[in-house]
């Protein structure tokens, strides 16, 4: 009884509510196939206002594997309906600008790259991490590029980014991570780990200030008693000038996300602090009124696609201020969320995002009214 008493007794703050779920929400699937693992769209909206993604139909559920067929989509109706297309797009965050039109700079780092197997030891001699691929190779991720065109890409140059020596590092979806300042001014936020093998990972910045000819490798968030790890990072403009990071957190489940500031355009950033926003991983978007929006995967039941607001230029994430998109994911519960989203003239607005539905993972869409106006 005594025990059963202390449970009543315990403060309504430490019971968390189940978020508010979108009303009136319209879901679209964009592409789902038995037998095949389609993940992590990249959603862009071009210039016309329309619509484009683009995401990988994998052989297997491996975020290793590289046997994968490209898929790309359209909608010009806002998200309602998509329609596969040969189209490919390019990021508006690539283009220069009016100053020098054709102009696109592209900065990345090279991500999962593989080799044969017997290979393995001259890359773990440089300190380099090393995995099994699913192919039978082995894979790695170091390095980073800068690819630039001219001439709208129709042709591209590229050349490697000196960065200092780390074990692994790994790009974010695009979108999220690409940030365009002005015509000179380019950020892309990059993770890994900084030694072979160790659990946690740090995360950096690419930065340049010459429309990618230089760039500074910097960082924005580490632990150095590595207890915590920062991860996928997506990064945003807030309406009063800061840059804010919002950054995926490990273990991955039971965690809340992480925020950094900068309020000198990258250069330096606050110490990380802990949000509200408990899953993974975020996407950042400045909205018309000036609030900012988050989107992000929720992992723990009830799976699924959950929205937060910050009045404040990313200061703060308000409990009351969590939505539910969606609820309705199944499987296993680290498979499922990397949302993108944007805001169409109207105010709606559009996440893409893959989740898995009754053991098939695909890509689908939600078009929502903004909750908070």
């Amino acid at each position: 009884m005594k025990n059963a008493l202390c449970i009543l007794l315990m403060p309504l703050a430490t019971i968390a509510a189940e978020p508010r779920p979108i009303h009136n929400a319209e879901h679209t699937v964009i592409y789902r196939k038995a037998g095949q693992y389609s993940a992590f769209p990249r959603l862009m909206k071009l210039a016309d206002g329309t619509l484009h993604v683009q995401f990988g139909a994998r052989v297997t559920s491996s975020h290793l594997e590289p046997r994968s067929e490209t898929m790309r989509f359209l909608s010009e109706d806002g998200g309602r309906t998509w329609q596969p297309t040969d189209r490919d797009a390019i990021d508006p965050t690539w283009a220069t600008g009016a100053s020098k039109p054709g102009r696109l700079v592209d900065a990345n780092p090279h991500a999962w790259r593989y080799i044969e197997p017997e290979r393995r030891t001259e890359f773990e001699a440089k300190g380099i991490e090393v995995r099994d691929s699913p192919d039978g190779r082995v894979t790695y991720a170091y390095g980073c590029y800068v690819r630039t065109s001219e001439d709208y890409g129709h042709t591209w140059q590229q050349r490697e980014i000196p960065v200092p020596p780390k074990g692994l590092i790994m790009s974010f979806l695009g979108p999220a991570s690409d940030l365009r300042l002005d015509t000179n001014t380019l950020l892309c936020s990059v993770y890994g780990r900084p030694t072979a093998n160790i659990r946690f990972y740090e995360t950096w910045l690419l930065r340049s200030e010459d429309d990618g000819a230089n760039w500074d490798f910097l960082t924005v968030a580490a632990d150095p008693e590595k207890k915590r790890s920062f991860g996928e990072t997506s990064i945003e403009e807030a309406a009063n000038g800061d840059i804010v990071a919002m950054m995926r957190t490990e273990p991955a489940l039971g965690t809340k996300m992480w925020t950094a500031h900068s309020t000198d355009r990258g250069k330096t950033w606050s110490k990380a602090t802990e949000t509200s926003l408990h899953g993974h991983p975020p996407h950042l978007l400045t909205l018309h009124d000036g609030t900012m929006l988050c989107t992000y995967g929720y992992r723990d039941e009830p799976i699924g696609i959950r929205a937060a607001l910050s009045r404040d230029h990313g200061r703060t994430w308000l409990e009351e201020d969590i939505v539910s998109l969606r609820a309705d994911g199944s499987g296993r519960p680290g498979d499922n969320g990397y949302p993108l989203s944007a805001e169409l003239p109207d105010g709606s607005l559009v996440s893409v995002y893959y989740i898995t539905r009754d053991g098939i993972t695909g890509v689908e869409a939600t078009r929502w009214e903004n909750p908070w106006k």
